[in-house]
């Protein structure tokens, strides 16, 4: 949906892992491809040691469960201001 260009997203939230071929890591790293300051969110339950390693530079990474206001933090701190906070 992203490199359709149809919609302008703002930021990407993604679980690490999805359904199928690919990783939340790997969307973020094709969509940093095309547009390298995109913000990330990531979210897992399982996989925050590996965030190191496989994430984005400049991304966050929310360890479930998390309240949705961290979420909302999470997103609004990277589009305000590029820089993630924990």
């Amino acid at each position: 949906m992203f490199k359709s260009g149809r919609k302008n997203y703002k930021a990407l939230v993604t679980d690490v892992s999805l359904k199928g071929s690919l990783s939340g890591w790997e969307v973020a790293r094709q969509i940093r491809e095309k547009v390298p300051a995109f913000p990330v969110v990531y979210m897992t339950g399982a996989a925050a040691d590996e965030w190191t390693s496989q994430g984005v530079p400049n991304s966050i990474l929310l360890q479930k469960p998390f309240a949705p206001a961290q979420l909302v933090t999470a997103v609004s701190n990277l589009l305000n201001t590029g820089t993630p906070t924990a």
